[in-house]
């Protein structure tokens, strides 16, 4: 089982307390995460680091000492016993850095507490088998795709909408299925790249009053991205199956939507095909 951590580039260093059971204080835990076996036992874990990290940094798992990483020669194991057992493993290093999934490592880690003021570099959400992401305290960036990252997920930050996601070129159901109660206009808070496109299904359970907020948000934004692609039906869900339909709308209900969305195509060159059906 190996868990890769590379492509450092920058980022902050975050604050507070790490985890694990009465250890010793954890200190600025940007990325913290529980080990848990799934299948035969027992089972070991191994924590690498790519040469582009930003050396030195620490790592806590469960309760044991501090180990300090100074290179790339240095590696991170825990064996987990019997299948209720768990390790709580947390990184205190202010830096970019790319999960990279390895055969079976979605058995390893179940839960994921926090990864805050972080940019990262690849997120493969399927390596976390409980999505209950209301564990963020700091703005998290992301500099790749999110495509799919946080489907089905049972709840979200409450500072979503600060993460800095400029970067990000498809969204492609990064929301799809996720819990609507989790659902908010926090998401107008967002900035898209230049020509990203959201995708299918990617904010399809948020409410008609909430995506009019965002459409607001978004056209009133200065520094909103161009050419910006929502024509994939990112907002309804079809009932048929697990394609996209257009979301209806009215005019009347939501003329602060209508204007917006309107705008976004004159003066953003936003395109929204038939993503959403406009009824008197």
């Amino acid at each position: 089982m190996l868990i890769a951590v590379g492509n450092s580039i920058n980022g902050g260093t975050g604050s507070g307390t790490g985890a694990g059971g009465g250890g010793s204080p954890r200190t600025a835990p940007v990325f913290r995460f529980e080990l848990n076996p799934i299948g035969r036992v027992p089972q070991t874990t191994v924590i690498a680091f790519g040469a582009d990290s930003i050396f030195p940094f620490s790592v806590f798992v469960g309760d044991d000492p501090e180990q300090v990483i100074n290179s790339t020669a240095d590696i991170v194991t825990r064996t987990l016993n019997s299948s209720s057992d768990s390790a709580d493993v947390s990184f205190s290093f202010g830096a970019t850095f790319s999960l990279n999934t390895g055969r079976g490592l979605s058995q390893n880690i179940r839960r994921v507490f926090r990864f805050d003021n972080i940019i990262i570099g690849d997120f493969f959400s399927e390596i976390f088998s409980d999505k209950n992401y209301a564990v963020t305290t700091l703005p998290a960036g992301f500099q790749t795709s999110l495509i799919s990252a946080m489907d089905t997920a049972t709840a979200l930050p409450s500072n979503i909408g600060l993460w800095k996601v400029d970067n990000v070129g498809d969204f492609s159901g990064c929301f799809s299925s996720v819990d609507p109660n989790a659902m908010s206009d926090a998401f107008g808070q967002w900035t898209f790249d230049d020509s990203a496109a959201i995708g299918i299904l990617t904010f399809e359970n948020i409410s008609n009053a909430d995506l009019e907020s965002c459409l607001v948000q978004w056209e009133s934004n200065p520094n909103q991205g161009t050419g910006v692609d929502m024509s994939q039906f990112p907002f309804e869900r079809d009932p048929r199956g697990s394609g996209g339909v257009s979301r209806t709308l009215s005019e009347t209900t939501y003329p602060a939507a209508k204007a917006a969305y309107d705008n976004l195509i004159a003066n953003n060159s936003w395109s929204f095909g038939t993503s959403i059906n406009w009824v008197p």
